[in-house]
């Protein structure tokens, strides 16, 4: 690699530093040499450390001229290669200032902060640090390219986290934002809805975070042994969306990935209707609320 720190020189946010990188390392490969490009950007050691107090740090002096990351010795090697990632954001974002105690310590908590309206200082730089994980684990021209290729599907996010060395979550919050269908993924914990994310066009999903999934789901009706990949299946709106909403689409589909620990992933399809048949109005079924 030949890119240094000058390189970056008047690149701030996420976007920028990483645009930077990919510009000076034109053949970046994938899965992205995390630990190498680390090194070349002045981190100087990386370390793991038996502990439950973080997942990862930063020690760095005020100035940022050198900079060490240690990493809780229980991540999986997804989530180390993650973690490096957040760290050396914290370390190359200029307006991350360095703590009175000379480090940044992120806890797993840190490490799920994607909400860009992120309030408080602290959350708001750990949500710049995720951020240019993202983006530089699973650079979006590259990201794209593959998404192009075959319709959505959660073979693919397997397959994808697979081949750019990320966990299926982080890929999958990647999968929604740069494809160009219509979808969103829901994840799901015991039965309940943990979290969820769209794309921009897709309408709001109905059951909120903490709640149970939809009775008349896909889910309800598999097996729960973890690897369990459904097919893709139709779906009625008024499932997961409320009565106000559901005029928007034409169909809806579900897939289920089940996995370990109690976990799951649902995508959803929706086919959106153009805005001339809602001029129009439609009368279809009597979509019931929730």
């Amino acid at each position: 690699m030949k890119i240094s720190r000058l390189d970056l020189d008047g690149a701030g946010s996420p976007a920028a530093l990483v645009t930077r990188i990919l510009e000076v390392e034109r053949d970046l490969p994938i899965p992205v040499p995390i630990e190498t490009l680390a090194e070349q950007l002045d981190i100087i050691s990386i370390n793991e450390l038996a502990t439950e107090g973080f997942a990862a740090a930063l020690v760095t002096d005020v100035n940022k001229a050198k900079g060490g990351i240690l990493l809780a010795s229980s991540l999986s090697p997804e989530r180390r290669r993650y973690s490096i990632g957040h760290e050396l954001g914290h370390f190359l974002i200029p307006t991350h200032v360095v703590p009175p105690e000379g480090q940044f310590l992120c806890s797993r908590q840190d490490m799920l902060r994607f909400d860009a309206c992120e309030q408080g200082r602290r959350q708001r730089m750990e949500y710049e640090a995720n951020r240019f994980a993202a983006l530089l684990l699973m650079p979006p021209p590259m990201l794209r390219t593959e998404l192009a290729r075959k319709a959505p599907s959660l073979g693919e996010v397997i397959r994808l986290a697979a081949e750019f060395a990320v966990s299926k979550e982080a890929m999958a919050r990647s999968y929604v934002e740069y494809n160009r269908n219509d979808i969103a993924i829901a994840r799901v914990r015991n039965g309940a809805i943990l979290a969820s994310i769209r794309s921009k066009d897709f309408p709001w999903i109905e059951p909120k975070s903490g709640e149970p999934v939809p009775p008349e789901s896909l889910w309800h009706d598999i097996s729960q042994i973890p690897g369990t990949l459904t097919q893709i299946t139709n779906c009625e709106p008024d499932v997961w969306f409320a009565h106000k909403d559901c005029h928007k689409v034409q169909s809806l589909t579900e897939q289920v990935l089940v996995q370990a620990g109690g976990h799951s992933m649902i995508l959803l399809q929706a086919e959106l209707r153009d805005e001339d048949d809602d001029e129009q109005g439609y009368s279809g079924r009597d979509w019931r609320s929730r």
